[in-house]
């Protein structure tokens, strides 16, 4: 293997005394860490020049003990590197000290295993309802102290009252609370309880063959079908040593840019209906149901379920059917956008609302569109590409202000770049393929960049091919931990539905 993450593995193991490399595959190197050297480790990694942490979970061991796996981005090196760490006890060191956007990874690892950070700070509860305490699904053991609801005392001028949003909002709406905090019209304060939409997903699909997995994995959020279910199957490709073929891989594409235009056009039909223009709302979903219509009609299915196989695609796509349907539904929704951008009550509304900055994104570990209007320079696609993405190159779209304007003009011009990139897949040869999978142990990671931003997925199989362990990590988990930040900055109580469009998560993303 040549990859460019080797020099970095060399450096580990020279800095940190107990680092070992355990395997290189193309994009990934894991390192074993002593618990005692992993704080250390893991300032070199946040120290190093376009890095970025990724995810952290846990995993029951085959030896009594629990290993924390700790994954890092080297976007510049199209690399990622995982460190892991044996805990015999239930602390390890404090790493979102360290990596501030490893704090609700580190919540989620203590509901799910009972494994806290020393130190003592609070954890929240993020996704493990506190009613279910008894007998909610979880990887590992109860923590031996249920994690609180915490967040910043209210502490403003005057009088302050908390305006208590959902969980029941409105028809269509997922499961969502917020607690937003107000004088009257400022939003001084919010915060988030996403795990109404709890499934115990990870913990389902233990002892699953990956095939088996593979219909779960694409409900964990339906609208990144595509994206998660090939962010998994890469991982079990990875784990077997399996290699999609070139016209598969242009398939799943396809299928990927596809669900790229129909949520980015769900989410201006959202901003539309956020700040009241009707006629721009109904329509963008005119033009959304076109869009879908194409799906449907070049693979089969509206949202592009069973389109991804392992190793492959289950179905090849109709491509008479996409150079004859995407023309016209593309031109509905630039005659949406060209009104929009032209409408001053529209952009008057999306300007210096939700405001995040680069430093943000960099802290909370951002990714996609989110990130991509604060100037980040993050997208699998040209970052970690999988093949066809390494000879077509998208173009990564960034924007700098971080308000909702700039959102919104990532997703336009993002759409743009997805008709592109179909224009020229649609040129060469696709085909589905579905080789039988061997039952055999392995471990593997796997990426796709989903339209909210980078998913992720990890695997261990068992020595008869079944799932000991899976990671699934949507894009929403990561994002939605900046909504409350965009929330407060200086933005008015109607601001919140317009952030929440320009956002487009999903709460089954992150309370999977």
């Amino acid at each position: 293997m040549t990859s460019p993450a080797k020099p970095l593995a060399a450096a580990l193991v020279n800095e940190v005394p107990s680092a070992d490399v355990l395997a290189e595959s193309d994009g990934l190197v894991r390192i074993a860490v002593d618990l005692d050297d992993l704080e250390r480790a893991v300032h070199g990694l946040a120290g190093m020049a376009g890095s970025r942490f990724a995810d952290l979970f846990a995993a029951s061991g085959r030896d009594e003990t629990t290993v924390l796996h700790v994954l890092w981005a080297l976007d510049e090196d199209g690399a990622y590197v995982m460190l892991e760490s044996r805990i015999v006890g239930e602390e390890y060191p404090p790493l979102s000290d360290i990596a501030p956007a490893a704090f609700l990874e580190e919540c989620e690892t203590y509901e799910q295993y009972g494994l806290r950070p020393a130190g003592g700070k609070p954890l929240n509860r993020v996704s493990i309802p506190p009613q279910s305490d008894h007998d909610v699904p979880r990887l590992g053991h109860a923590p031996s102290t249920p994690p609180q609801d915490v967040h910043a005392p209210h502490v403003v001028g005057g009088n302050a009252f908390e305006f208590p949003v959902g969980p029941v909002r409105m028809a269509g709406a997922e499961s969502l609370y917020y607690g937003l905090v107000t004088s009257g019209e400022e939003v001084v304060d919010l915060y988030l309880f996403t795990w109404h939409k709890y499934r115990g997903l990870e913990w389902r699909l233990r002892g699953m063959t990956p095939r088996e997995a593979l219909f779960l994995v694409e409900r964990v959020e339906g609208l990144s079908a595509v994206s998660l279910a090939w962010a998994f199957a890469s991982a079990v490709e990875s784990a077997l040593r399996l290699t999609p073929t070139l016209a598969a891989c242009r398939t799943r594409a396809i299928a990927l840019e596809l669900e790229r235009l129909y949520n980015h056009v769900a989410a201006i039909a959202a901003l539309c209906q956020a700040t009241g223009l009707s006629v721009g709302q109904a329509n963008a979903e005119i033009a959304l149901e076109r869009l879908l219509r194409v799906n449907a009609a070049v693979f089969g299915h509206r949202y592009l379920f069973g389109v991804i196989d392992l190793g492959g695609a289950a179905r090849p796509p109709d491509l008479a059917a996409l150079r004859s349907g995407l023309p016209g539904a593309i031109e509905e929704l630039r005659a949406v956008t060209d009104r929009l951008s032209t409408t001053n009550s529209f952009l008057d509304r999306l300007e210096a609302t939700g405001i995040l900055h680069a430093e943000q994104s960099s802290r909370l570990g951002l990714v996609g569109p989110v990130a991509r209007a604060t100037g980040m320079d993050i997208d699998v696609r040209a970052r970690h590409p999988h093949r066809p993405y390494d000879v077509l190159r998208p173009e990564t779209i960034l924007r700098h202000s971080g308000d909702g304007f700039a959102r919104y003009e990532v997703l336009v011009a993002e759409i743009e770049e997805s008709v592109r990139l179909l224009d020229q897949l649609a040129e060469d040869k696709c085909e589905a393929s579905a080789p039988s999978l061997p039952a055999e142990q392995g471990v593997g990671l796997g990426w796709a960049e989903s339209p909210r931003g980078e998913a992720l997925a990890f695997v261990r199989l068992d020595e008869h091919g079944r799932i000991e362990r899976a990671r699934l990590r949507p894009a929403s988990v990561r994002n939605w931990r900046a909504f409350d930040d965009a929330c407060r900055s200086q933005n008015v109580f109607t601001d919140v539905p317009i952030i929440e469009a320009s956002f487009w998560l999903t709460v089954a993303g992150t309370a999977r």
